[in-house]
């Protein structure tokens, strides 16, 4: 049985956290972070491709108002990078804004 690869390009790609939020509220903090599953047909086809992705983390530290801001493959890792994003998990007591690029390479 072959492995699933899904490598998260987050320690390069996480940007823009806090914006418009007050400069003297603190970042939030990354306390879990959960690998998207690679998407079987695009495995099969041997497809490998990045989705660069807004959101929101609440006060409670959950991870809300995911969006999709570029694909290099429209539809294919979509969803599996959307999934992955909103199981990670902050430290609450601080809201914030983020960008991340999630990359698929197998």
């Amino acid at each position: 049985m072959k492995l699933k690869h899904a490598f998260l390009a987050a320690a390069t790609a996480m940007t823009a956290f806090g914006v418009g939020v007050a400069p003297a509220m603190a970042e939030p903090v990354l306390v879990k972070q959960v690998a998207p599953e690679y998407p079987r047909g695009a495995e099969r086809r041997n497809l490998e491709g990045t989705v660069e992705l807004a959101f929101q983390v609440n006060a409670a530290g959950a991870v809300e108002g995911v969006e999709v801001l570029s694909a290099s493959m429209p539809g294919v890792f979509d969803n599996a990078a959307i999934e992955a994003l909103e199981q990670w998990e902050f430290e609450e007591g601080s809201p914030g804004r983020g960008e991340i690029t999630i990359a698929f390479q197998l």
